[in-house]
């Protein structure tokens, strides 16, 4: 499904058949406005007229397939769509983390043509990643991470979930297509990237195998896999909510710590993510335990914590290349991947990632 198709046919049927309107209330009228700057899918903010009065909500946010070919394609392959579709589905109910309500979604047989229908949580504050955030925020972040990680912690319960239980083929993917990726990515940014960026990156991309072999040593769990602060709401719903956590289209069963070192290390600039990086983990820390994880030690996430520094690296590498270019995705993409490799350097994480692989422990 495409921006196109939102009418009110489609939507007065599918709010009714799942009860979120009166059926004897018709939908009469759509407006529609396109949301951000979605690099895979496109998010629609769809304000509706009703017959009659109604206790319905008078907007929602759809998400729909990207009008671009090349956004498409990544979303099929990568089964992006599939996966946001199946996590409000099957797992939003289960954590503790605030996301949208959804009251429709839909994805056809060939994993492409999809739409959701969420709660529109505005107004609120988009977060941004070329902006960054202030500590406080982090601070709420990495507690939101906890609510998303804690509920499926080092569960067997996943195990085998098709369309999230795919590190094994997902993983196989990126090992295979780094280093081209990685070559792509040099040849298009080289101007912005250092002389150090470019042989570190290059070091890593050599040892990916290493990199995912180092995750396997990692407790598993439901992992948002994108976990940044484009893909979060701060003080939605008019202040109702702090913090809510969109864009689930990356959502994998893997280490939880990836999306914490994700966070931080891409919403806050060096200096200041060097003062308040230990606070921060022992508070996401402090969180875990209180959503029941017991058998996960400071010392053991302080282990593990520098392997995820390199995940901007690897996110904003693989989405440069897959996705239609823009001006606002090579600013974010080179930004991801220079803050990485800092990230990378001050916890020495090659070094680390090496010495995880040689250990070969499997924590899931």
């Amino acid at each position: 499904m495409h921006a196109s198709d939102i009418c009110p046919t489609w939507l007065d049927t599918v709010l009714t058949t799942t009860g979120t309107k009166d059926g004897t209330v018709a939908i009469t009228d759509v407006a529609t406005s396109p949301i951000g700057t979605g690099q895979v899918a496109d998010s629609i903010r769809t304000t509706v007229s009703y017959a009659a009065p109604t206790s319905a909500p008078s907007s929602f946010v759809i998400k729909v397939t990207s009008d671009k070919e090349q956004s498409r394609a990544a979303g099929r392959s990568e089964l992006n769509y599939l996966r946001e579709v199946r996590f409000y589905q099957e797992i939003a109910p289960n954590l503790q983390v605030r996301v949208p309500r959804c009251f429709h979604g839909e994805i056809d047989s060939n994993n492409t043509e999809f739409a959701l229908v969420l709660e529109d949580l505005t107004p609120a504050r988009p977060g941004n990643q070329l902006t960054g955030c202030t500590v406080g925020e982090v601070r709420l972040a990495v507690e939101q991470a906890a609510g998303i990680h804690g509920p499926y912690w080092g569960s067997a319960q996943l195990v085998g979930t098709p369309w999230l239980d795919i590190s094994d083929t997902y993983w196989a993917r990126f090992t295979e297509m780094m280093p081209e990726w990685w070559a792509g990515f040099v040849a298009r940014y080289r101007n912005r990237l250092s002389a150090a960026d470019i042989e570190l990156g290059t070091a890593f991309t050599e040892r990916i195998a290493d990199y995912y072999s180092a995750l396997r040593t990692m407790p598993f769990t439901i992992q948002h896999g994108d976990y940044r602060p484009d893909n979060v709401l701060f003080d939605a719903a008019g202040g109702d909510v702090p913090l809510a956590v969109l864009d689930w289209q990356t959502v994998i069963f893997a280490p939880g710590v990836v999306d914490v070192a994700y966070f931080i290390g891409g919403a806050l600039d060096p200096a200041t993510r060097r003062e308040s990086e230990s606070e921060l983990l022992a508070h996401y820390h402090r969180c875990l335990v209180e959503h029941g994880v017991t058998d996960y030690s400071l010392t053991e996430l302080m282990r593990d914590y520098p392997v995820g520094t390199f995940q901007n690296l690897v996110i904003g590498v693989a989405a440069a290349m897959l996705v239609a270019r823009s001006d606002r995705g090579d600013d974010l993409f080179t930004a991801m991947v220079t803050n990485s490799l800092a990230h990378a350097r001050d916890h020495d994480a090659l070094a680390r990632i090496i010495a995880l692989s040689e250990q070969g422990a499997v924590h899931v």
